[in-house]
């Protein structure tokens, strides 16, 4: 996470630079949200975040001031604090765990609330009545080789903020890397960089490897789990990651060189140096959209569903991230989604049981943490209407690429002119933050719009897979005059697709289909429960489950008829709709808050 110099491009006071020229991050939240500070009688730097079913909300906070190294010992300020009502007038904050070495954090499974601290992980035994917080806790896992590491050898050597999925939790681990950021020395342990996996035993797993400073890890509710990574050595840029088993993302052990290149000692590589290569989802441009990306979340309901927003310790505010699903391989659009909240650096997030986004912040943008500045806690709420004109996810074409709008646009506004396009690639260095390609234009040869005016088809011969591909609008408007609220997107081709245009179609009927069930499973909340109808003859089963993948109901049918998922008695909020046909399956959000 650690950052040396950000260049000319100007914000928050701050001289940053870019290769190409680049707008400006709207200096606002987005218009669909209402962003508000959490009313918390003091600041707290957020290392974790979660909500507990009754809608309290557990934080890990931390104290300790650095750029990344590993604080030497526990702390009575290290504290986890359960905050009542935090989207009310008063909220109270109650303490129930201190005295921690460095918490990177937190995550609520069943109502218990779980740590990951700096030398292993642990469950708060105690949320009530706690008698003695020094000890409020059990520990389950310890992390790997804690005599090397944990005393300062390696930095940024945490196992950031886990997450639960069917009984395991999840998590990533930092590779080895010397204090500075460089990645000249040798594996700390044999899980430097590993994608870790362990149950309620402790016993840790090498899930994928080759992460280099990955603040914090998140789920789709398909159990999908994207990682950010922190931009330097063997990384030009940060990355947004699909996790995927078995795979190698990217972070080496470099050689040391002398002055003049020479290697003047060599490291064995990293455990997983040898695993087959697996490309970003989305390259971040350094310095321009994040340096020092944390946690990912995922968009549980509105007009962005299914995407995932990003914050950042060095930038402001968030970034959104569309996927666009070629054969199973993701390509990845980023948008601004606003700065509008001054110099917060966004650390961690959660969804609240209000339908609020909760952010954590650490301190005023700068490394990580290394400020005495504490900020607030926010919320952001989705507005009831939505009047935003923005574009909402860009897909790849046999022949260029769609832009689909939230809103019908002006089909005077949509000329060539309106719509340049350039291309770069990156490539992996050793030497830190090295690697960025030159800019490529692109020629848009045609524009065509589709019949619903929310689609505008872009012909650009010549795009290259495993490039960014950079678009900035010109004076696009909606039909009804709006301007563009952002007109940037950075798109990361990873897979050519062999989609053709299709004019016709609506939004919903052009969407990439996961398998042939999913276009058959039909679905829709009613007075007796959720209704599922699958649109074909053979023999079909249904669950509800919870987000960590407890089932809650199940029915089987046969053929067109509705089977009924019985919902009374369970709490509102997000759960996940499976159904299955032989081997096919299909998996979607349902949200019973509606």
């Amino acid at each position: 996470m650690k950052t040396f110099g950000l260049g000319k491009r100007v914000f928050a006071g701050m001289a940053v630079s870019a290769s190409i020229a680049m707008g400006t991050i709207p200096d606002a939240m987005h218009p669909d949200f209402e962003l508000k500070e959490v009313a918390l009688p003091t600041k707290y730097k957020t290392m974790g975040m979660g909500f507990l079913s009754d809608g309290r909300l557990a934080i890990a906070t931390s104290e300790f001031i650095g750029g990344g190294e590993i604080p030497g010992s526990a702390s009575v300020d290290h504290k986890v604090l359960l905050i009542s009502d935090p989207g009310g007038t008063a909220p109270t904050v109650k303490e129930v765990a201190n005295t921690w070495l460095m918490m990177v954090g937190l995550t609520v499974v069943n109502d218990k609330i779980y740590v990951s601290d700096r030398d292993g992980f642990y469950e708060i035994a105690n949320i009530d009545n706690p008698t003695d917080l020094t000890k409020n806790r059990t520990k389950i896992a310890s992390w790997p080789d804690t005599t090397t590491w944990a005393n300062g050898k390696s930095w940024h050597q945490f196992v950031f903020d886990p997450i639960y999925w069917q009984g395991n939790f999840y998590a990533p681990y930092s590779g080895s890397i010397r204090p500075g950021g460089p990645s000249d020395a040798p594996a700390s342990t044999s899980y430097s960089g590993a994608f870790l996996k362990w149950d309620m035993t402790g016993k840790l797993q090498k899930v994928a490897g080759g992460l280099r400073s990955p603040n914090g890890v998140n789920m789709a509710p398909n159990g999908d789990m994207f990682v950010a990574d922190n931009q330097g050595s063997w990384l030009p840029s940060s990355t947004f990651m699909h996790i995927k088993p078995g795979k190698f993302y990217g972070h080496r052990q470099s050689p040391k060189r002398d002055s003049v290149g020479a290697i003047t000692k060599a490291f064995a590589p990293n455990w997983a140096e040898s695993l087959p290569y697996e490309r970003p989802t989305a390259w971040l441009d350094h310095g321009t959209l994040r340096s020092s990306p944390s946690q990912p979340i995922y968009v549980e309901k509105g007009r962005f569903l299914g995407d995932w927003l990003l914050g950042d310790e060095n930038n402001p505010g968030l970034v959104r991230i569309a996927l666009d699903d070629v054969e199973g391989t993701y390509n990845g659009a980023v948008f601004w989604f606003g700065k509008g909240i001054g110099s917060s650096a966004v650390s961690r997030m959660a969804w609240g049981k209000d339908g609020s986004l909760y952010m954590g912040t650490i301190q005023g943008l700068g490394n990580w943490p290394g400020t005495t500045e504490k900020k607030p806690i926010y919320k952001l709420t989705p507005k009831t209407t939505t009047t935003a004109f923005d574009m909402k996810a860009v897909r790849h074409l046999n022949d260029g690429v769609e832009i689909i709008f939230t809103d019908p646009v002006d089909a005077s506004t949509i000329t060539i002119g309106n719509f340049p396009v350039t291309q770069w690639n990156y490539t992996r260095k050793e030497e830190y933050g090295q690697g960025k390609g030159p800019a490529e234009a692109r020629t848009v040869s045609a524009t065509e719009i589709s019949a619903d005016g929310k689609r505008v088809h872009l012909k650009i011969a010549g795009l290259k897979d495993d490039y960014v591909t950079y678009f900035k609008l010109g004076a696009v408007k909606s039909a009804t005059g709006a301007s563009l609220w952002n007109n940037e997107c950075w798109y990361t081709l990873n897979k050519l697709s062999t989609r053709a245009w299709n004019g016709t179609v609506s939004i919903a009927d052009n969407a990439p289909k996961a398998s042939r069930l999913e276009a058959l499973v039909r679905q829709r909340l009613s007075a007796a429960g959720l209704e599922v109808i699958v649109d074909g003859m053979g023999d079909h089963t249904a669950s509800l489950r919870s987000l960590n993948g407890a089932k809650v109901a199940a029915v089987s049918g046969k053929g067109p008829a509705a089977m009924v998922l019985p919902t009374q008695g369970l709490a509102k909020g997000l759960y996940l709709l499976e159904v299955r046909e032989g081997a096919d399956r299909v998996v979607r959000p349902i949200n019973l808050s509606f």
